[in-house]
């Protein structure tokens, strides 16, 4: 009897001294950084209260009860950061114009009896004549002949004007038989990553991730590295789709998730972890509201908190959605990019594991070696 009423109380006290002990533990770390653990809100109000008297230091964060007469001043809509635009190189760009590595025959017809080209046999042919690197052509009875960077129109007219003074009669064709494709590649979330070939004029971005299906991630979720020249851009979705950059050859196109466009949710959630937006701009609301938001048995819906990095300081906004007004101005307030929300446990007793959970560990490490 007695070896069994020992087991009870070991059960029954054993948990609640550990228990102890790590509060204690928490507690000594915590108020090195001015936080005392396990005081709830009343003390996270005490803080604020401190913070706005001047009474506590906010180096590190501060703590903004959002309200509907100063909700306007933190609910910030961030733009997409916009990257460099980048150069393009006109040689690279597709163009309608003879380019080196062309290949070109020229038909001679001669329709004089005593013609010098008059034949039975029909046209006399010259070619293909491959244009080299430097643009220019040898052409027979002609001579050299710059045509990089001509239209065939004019080249076909400037052979006809040297032809006229030996044989006038024989009439010129000039025509493109084959060229040297200039090509981009896709990668990344593409749907189909490939390497395309620029067949027209004016291709821009956009219409070659269109060749690969698009990306697998809605756009607005997607950033996109163009390497470019042995450099890289980073491009938002904005520059894709408006901005009318043209592919130029040689361009490599990496479509990747944007971190910008994802946050964590911890607390009493359903799904705690990283979750992605739903939509290109979103409000607290839309992650309370998914699949991934409140754990309505356990968690208190009077703290519900945002952390932000802002600059050097970490802003904690604290929303209480039990109320109307709290719950319009959720539904209000922008939701950015690497942002963290958390919603408290109920009861409302947690403030300190809240801190330590969320503000970075190596201010807790920094706080703690100087305070212990």
């Amino acid at each position: 009897m007695t070896l069994s009423r020992n087991k009870k109380y070991l059960n029954k006290h054993g948990t609640h001294c550990f228990h102890n002990i790590l509060l204690f533990i928490l507690f000594s770390i915590l108020t090195s950084c001015n936080i005392a653990s396990d005081q709830g809100l009343s003390h996270m109000n005490r803080i604020h209260h401190a913070q706005v008297d001047g009474k506590q230091s906010t180096d590190d964060y501060e703590i903004i009860n959002i309200t509907q007469s100063n909700y306007r001043n933190f609910n910030k809509r961030k733009n997409p950061k916009r990257g460099q635009t980048p150069p393009t190189n006109s040689s690279k760009l597709y163009t309608d114009l003879i380019r080196p590595y062309d290949k070109l025959t020229i038909l001679v017809i001669d329709s004089a009896e005593e013609g010098a080209f008059a034949s039975s046999r029909g046209p006399t042919t010259f070619g293909p004549l491959e244009v080299p690197s430097n643009g220019i052509i040898n052409v027979p009875y002609a001579g050299e002949i710059k045509a990089a960077g001509k239209s065939i129109g004019a080249i076909q007219t400037e052979i006809k004007e040297r032809y006229s003074s030996k044989f006038n009669t024989a009439e010129i064709s000039l025509n493109r038989v084959s060229r040297q494709d200039l090509t981009a590649s896709v990668l990344g979330i593409a749907r189909t990553p490939a390497q395309h070939p620029i067949q027209r004029k004016g291709m821009t971005l956009g219409e070659l991730i269109s060749l690969s299906g698009g990306s697998t991630e809605p756009p607005f979720l997607c950033e996109y590295h163009l390497h470019r020249d042995q450099k890289t851009y980073i491009l938002n979705n904005n520059q894709i789709t408006k901005s009318k950059l043209l592919v130029q050859d040689g361009d490599l196109l990496e479509i990747k998730q944007s971190a910008e466009h994802s946050i964590t949710m911890m607390g009493s959630v359903r799904r705690p972890g990283n979750h992605k937006f739903p939509k290109a701009e979103c409000h607290l609301t839309d992650f309370l509201g998914s699949g991934s938001g409140i754990n309505i048995t356990q968690a208190d819906a009077t703290g519900v908190f945002i952390f932000r990095k802002v600059g050097s300081k970490t802003h904690i906004y604290r929303f209480n959605i039990k109320k109307p007004e709290g719950l319009i101005l959720a539904s209000k307030f922008h939701v950015l990019g690497k942002d963290i929300v958390y919603v408290t446990e109920a009861p409302l007793s947690k403030w300190g594991r809240i801190i330590r959970d969320v503000l970075p560990f190596g201010q807790l490490q920094r706080a703690s070696s100087v305070g212990l």
